[in-house]
């Protein structure tokens, strides 16, 4: 139903509206006349004119007026005169005298039709019981009449049009109102409106299909008077149709993408239900029909959100059934658009935006104020419904959004709500996820272990968890001299749990080298820095005298629970065997290797230190570090027999040498003469005691023996052997 307010009146209330002035002059005149002749400047002292307080109409007609008692100081009260006139300029007749000072009320009982038409009233008191005065009379009440009509433009309304019962100067106390009363069914009557004092107009929908109405106006004054109208009726037929209900939204269900449409009913008494509309290319089709008034809710579970906007309308329909065929009375439907969230958001493994845009709302006439962005996030092997929290507010005009650093490695969920203007309404859009994967670290990044591989190359292995993005890592060695981590070498891995690189620009025989990984993915985010790794420098001494070499080393450093234990690995000769010859403390860095039990070796002893991990680390595996590899020479040891004999138990002779490694070698024999008796470069080769193959004098033989060893050293020797003949 719709309620329409006018404030013209009907034309035969127009004097109500005479200028005040004009009013005064009219009403004193009609008083003078009526009382001509009664007044005199002689007259007493006049009364206060009567305040007429209400003026009850009874469905008879009869009519009980209610007044103030005026104050009467010299006591020279008579009679209170009721006068009653069908114009407001009169002429006025008594209908009334009330003798009794102390009572303020008058029933006029009269079969004059005072429903029927405008009644005036007002009152005066006549004073001075021997000359007859009057006093001034009250202000004008008179009844309020009541006309009912059908509306004609437009149909289905009844027109209600009364009078004031006071006139247009009158100030109406605070809370004053008129109360609209219609009675239906018969005998029953229900109040229907309220309207504000100053009104004399209204419309009332019709939301009954067909009935005899009767109809009439209160006037509500604080303090309990009630002035009434008469009851006025005529036969009324339904023929609006309900206000149009209002869309408040139509919203997508975030979960599911249903369409969610919410509408206020409308204030019409008569509606009975609601045409639920889908809106293909703005044309309205009846999607569905919903019989229940009170209903504010419709969920379109076949709703396409996925692909663009959707679009509905709601119209309201009463129980009045009219035209050919007949038809329920159907308000007008608007169309009302939802927001749309674009489907196909770009993303790059290793952006760190996400880049959306979106469709407005349509349907809102005060427009859209602000839009809410939504977010949720779920992780990578999650389960359940994601949990939105608000992440920005962007102005209504604004459709497009880039969220900057946002989670990765996972689902990242959007819908906008649109929030209208004025009304504070609200829309969603449809929800998009947008997949975020990220190269995922391994879960450890370990230095295991730093090897020296020769002089000028160190090794470097780092252990990771296998993964299958690729990862890099960038070799950093310390600089002892800028106190700087420097870059290396940057080795790329995927799919292993170990890595190595390699430094060339070492000298691993003189210093000890400090490493680090610097771990990066693809993305070139920074994933980890690893435990440092120091390698170990071996350094050493012969000492001959004692015929031991001398071992000291740095430690290893860089293994989350330090050295168990180190290895001491010795070969005899750059590419002998490896042995390990001994094991000590990780807490040991020193070792002294006695080689005199290898006399007979070349003398060159090659020695290299393998530092071994202390239990497992976070990789479950037990690493070793190898030093430098370091060589020490003895010096030779020369003995040289001074006599043999000829056909005895040592019947040779040459020198007796230790730690022979030499790459020069001769011996020379000479006869006393200074003849070559004996001459050889083969070590192993003894002179025999013969000369050209036979046997020598006896005698004492002179000898020079000139041997170089391997580092370059040379050796020389002279003396004089004596051979001896056994002639047995």
């Amino acid at each position: 139903m719709q309620l329409s307010v006018s404030s013209h009146a009907k034309s035969n209330f127009a004097t109500l509206f005479t200028p005040l002035n004009l009013k005064r002059i009219i009403k004193y005149l009609f008083v003078a006349l009526v009382f001509a002749g009664r007044f005199s400047a002689a007259k007493a002292q006049a009364l206060d004119p009567s305040v007429i307080e209400c003026l009850d109409l009874a469905p008879n007609g009869n009519a009980t007026l209610t007044w103030s008692i005026p104050p009467d100081p010299s006591n020279q009260f008579v009679a209170y005169h009721v006068m009653e006139s069908v114009n407001m300029g009169g002429p006025y007749v008594e209908v009334g005298l009330v003798p009794a000072y102390l009572t303020n009320s008058f029933l006029h009982n009269t079969a004059l039709p005072l429903a029927n038409s405008v009644h005036y009233f007002t009152i005066t008191e006549s004073f001075d019981g021997v000359n007859t005065f009057f006093s001034n009379p009250s202000d004008t009440i008179c009844t309020m009449y009541l006309d009912v009509t059908v509306s004609s433009n437009p149909l289905g309304y009844a027109n209600l049009d009364w009078n004031a019962p006071y006139p247009v100067d009158y100030i109406p106390p605070a809370g004053a109102q008129y109360e609209v009363w219609m009675e239906f069914p018969a005998g029953t009557w229900t109040m229907i409106q309220n309207l504000p004092y100053g009104l004399s107009f209204w419309s009332y929908e019709i939301s009954i299909c067909s009935a005899f109405l009767n109809f009439r106006v209160d006037l509500v004054l604080p303090g309990g008077c009630t002035i009434e109208s008469n009851a006025d009726s005529d036969s009324f037929t339904d023929l609006t149709y309900p206000q149009p209900p209002v869309v408040t939204s139509v919203s997508i269900d975030s979960q599911n993408g249903d369409a969610v449409i919410n509408w206020i009913p409308p204030p019409s008494g008569d509606t009975q239900g609601y045409i639920i509309y889908e809106c293909v290319n703005n044309i309205p089709v009846i999607l569905d029909t919903i019989w229940n008034a009170a209903t504010t809710q419709f969920i379109d579970l076949t709703a396409n959100s996925v692909i663009g906007q959707v679009s509905y309308a709601v119209a309201a329909f009463d129980t009045c059934y009219t035209g050919f065929p007949p038809s329920p009375n159907t308000s007008p439907a608007d169309c009302k658009t939802s927001l749309h969230l674009a489907t196909n958001i770009p993303y790059g493994i290793c952006d760190d935006y996400i880049a959306f845009s979106w469709q407005g709302y349509e349907g809102w006439d005060s427009g859209t104020d602000i839009h809410i962005i939504y977010h949720a996030f779920l992780p990578t092997g999650a389960v359940g419904q994601p949990v939105y929290a608000p992440l920005d507010t962007v102005p209504g005009d604004i459709f497009n959004y880039v969220h900057q650093n946002m989670p990765v490695d996972g689902l990242n969920y959007y819908y906008i709500e649109a929030v209208a203007a004025g009304s504070g309404y609200r829309a969603q859009s449809n929800a998009v996820g947008v997949t975020t994967p990220y190269p995922t670290p391994s879960s450890y990044f370990y230095l295991a272990s730093v090897n020296v591989l020769s002089n000028d190359l160190i090794e470097i292995k780092i252990d990771m968890e296998s993964v299958n993005w690729t990862q890099n890592y960038n070799l950093q060695r310390y600089d002892e001299e800028t106190l700087q981590w420097m870059d290396v070498i940057n080795i790329s891995n995927m799919n292993g749990n170990s890595a190595l690189a390699e430094d060339s620009d070492v000298s691993a025989d003189v210093f000890s080298y400090s490493y680090r990984f610097i771990v990066t993915n693809m993305c070139n985010d920074v994933l980890d820095t690893t435990n440092i790794g120091t390698s170990i420098l071996l350094v050493g001494v012969e000492n001959t005298s004692r015929v031991v070499n001398i071992l000291n080393w740095s430690a290893y450093d860089g293994w989350t629970n330090g050295v168990e234990k180190y290895l001491i690995h010795r070969s005899i000769g750059e590419y002998g065997t490896d042995q390990v010859i001994a094991n000590v403390s990780g807490s040991v860095l020193a070792y002294e290797d006695d080689v005199s039990g290898l006399l007979y070796t070349p003398g060159q002893f090659c020695y290299t230190i393998e530092a071994i991990e202390r239990g497992a680390n976070v990789t479950g595996r037990i690493n070793s570090s190898n030093s430098n590899l370091l060589c020490l020479s003895q010096d030779p040891k020369i003995w040289i027999p001074n006599a043999f004999i000829v056909g005895g138990v040592n019947d040779t002779w040459r020198p007796v040498i230790s730690f022979a490694d030499f790459t020069a070698y001769k011996m020379i024999v000479y006869s006393r003469w200074g003849d070559v008796v004996y001459e050889t470069d083969d070590i192993n080769a003894p002179w025999d005691g013969t000369m050209n193959g036979k046997v020598v004098q006896e005698g004492a033989y002179a000898y020079y023996i000139y041997l170089e060893d391997g580092k370059g050293k040379a050796y020389e020797n002279r003396g004089y052997v004596v051979t001896l003949i056994n002639n047995d």
